[in-house]
């Protein structure tokens, strides 16, 4: 099964998280602990330029419009805001200067020393960027787990087993979990409020009998 995501992505000093990375995660986290955290992942770091032939157009321009500037300092591909600012970047200048050097270019290859063969590498890079997955986060990074109860295993208007008469169950206890952004949060919060209503009700219907 492939699965995509697209969004922020944050580069660490352990790895890549952000919320595409989370998402995906999410989404994948029963595919990911069956392969052992192991396996590619394939990085699109301007997915707004297109393709990697159109990426690759724009780049061999450089080769005639700015032939003297060094391939490491200028970078050419840009996006615009859909306002009054300039264009911006579309890749952070020092990713861009470590994405060039894993091309195999020297730092101060010029654009017009440039081939069709390296150009084509570069946009590659940019478009198509294999990561290589070698693991999860330390533990007591997650943000949430994954699996749990079955909810057709639980009554959720009192949130008790249907298996277990009074056995309450709530939170990352039960089979949920949502992507970032506060569901999380708010399924502890509405699911441990619902057990806590249901719990009185249950007591209160004990003493009654």
């Amino acid at each position: 099964r492939v699965l995509q995501q697209s969004g922020p992505l944050l580069i660490t000093h352990h790895g890549i998280s952000g919320p595409a990375t989370l998402r995906l995660s999410a989404f994948a986290a029963r595919e990911f602990h069956q392969e052992n955290y192991r396996g590619d992942l394939l990085v699109h770091w301007a997915p707004s330029l297109g393709s990697t032939d159109e990426i690759a157009e724009k780049l061999w321009r450089c080769t005639t419009l700015s032939p003297k500037k060094s391939v490491s300092t200028s970078f050419p591909l840009t996006m615009t805001t859909g306002s009054d600012e300039p264009a911006k970047s579309a890749i952070p200048r020092r990713l861009w200067a470590a994405m060039v050097a894993e091309c195999g270019f020297e730092k101060e290859t010029q654009w017009s020393a440039v081939s069709k063969k390296k150009i084509r590498t570069l946009a590659r890079m940019v478009a198509e960027c294999v990561v290589d997955v070698t693991g999860k986060g330390v533990f007591k990074e997650e943000f949430v787990t994954a699996g749990g109860v079955a909810l057709n295993e639980i009554d959720m208007k009192t949130m008790q087993s249907k298996k277990c008469s009074g056995l309450f169950l709530c939170g990352e206890v039960i089979d949920v979990d949502g992507v970032t952004g506060g569901f999380n949060f708010m399924n502890c919060w509405s699911t441990g409020w619902t057990a806590g209503n249901g719990i009185a009700q249950y007591l209160a219907q004990d003493e009654e009998g």
